[in-house]
């Protein structure tokens, strides 16, 4: 007695008979059936998107995310153990012993990465002003640390009226983000800080130039923080 199994393929099935095959009589089917599953493509506005490749991209998006962290340890470092900038080695290298979950909140250091463009007290001016005279040590150290932070990029998507407002904004954002552990903290956290600067509650008729611009950086973080739960599921 000689046993088949048969298997028909599909996309989303698998169909499947186990017959009795034996020699000088006729061949008898003991069983079948079909087993369904899931695609493995997702739809989105009658287009199919490939579930793995959704996931590749967020896995990137983490990796790319931890070597930033990786890069920003680094300068911290070297910048703490030069008098670069208000932290010690020690509160850096305690920043990555946490997992880089706990970021340094020393009240120094948070006021060292804030910027205020009427005070001339941004990364850019500093770059500027090396260029052209001697400064100090925590001026140096605070560019050398945007430049690890964002390569330096300065965005010019931002339209002329809205004068650089989400450059205002990025320090904090990325604080925030440096200091959330999972995603539910780093939306509590975000959804607080775009109240606060009040915009989170505000409809896009009633802000300014550079106002729209945060409401709109606003509701892609959310977007991309709700895609990411899904995937969860």
């Amino acid at each position: 007695m000689t046993k088949i199994l048969g298997l028909d393929l599909g996309t989303n099935s698998i169909g499947w008979a186990l017959v009795d095959d034996e020699k000088n009589t006729s061949t008898k089917l003991l069983d079948k059936g079909v087993v369904i599953f899931s695609e493995g493509v997702k739809k989105e506005k009658g287009k199919e998107i490939s579930r793995a490749a959704e996931r590749t991209a967020y896995r990137s998006a983490r990796r790319l995310k931890f070597r930033r962290k990786l890069r920003k340890y680094k300068t911290l470092l070297v910048l703490s153990k030069n008098g670069m900038c208000p932290l010690t080695a020690e509160e850096v290298i305690a920043w990555k012993k946490s997992g880089f979950k706990t970021y340094p909140n020393n009240e120094e250091f948070l006021n060292w990465l804030k910027t205020d463009d009427e005070k001339n007290k941004h990364p850019y001016y500093f770059r500027d002003k090396a260029s052209r005279k001697k400064i100090n040590k925590i001026e140096v150290g605070r560019a050398l640390y945007h430049i690890a932070q964002r390569r330096g990029f300065l965005s010019n998507r931002l339209d002329q009226s809205a004068k650089g407002v989400i450059e205002l904004h990025r320090s904090n954002i990325d604080n925030i983000l440096d200091s959330a552990v999972n995603s539910r903290e780093f939306e509590n956290a975000i959804t607080l800080y775009f109240t606060s600067i009040d915009i989170a509650d505000k409809k896009k008729k009633d802000l300014d130039a550079g106002g729209k611009k945060l409401l709109i950086l606003f509701n892609a973080i959310k977007s991309l923080i709700k895609k990411e739960k899904d995937l969860a599921k």
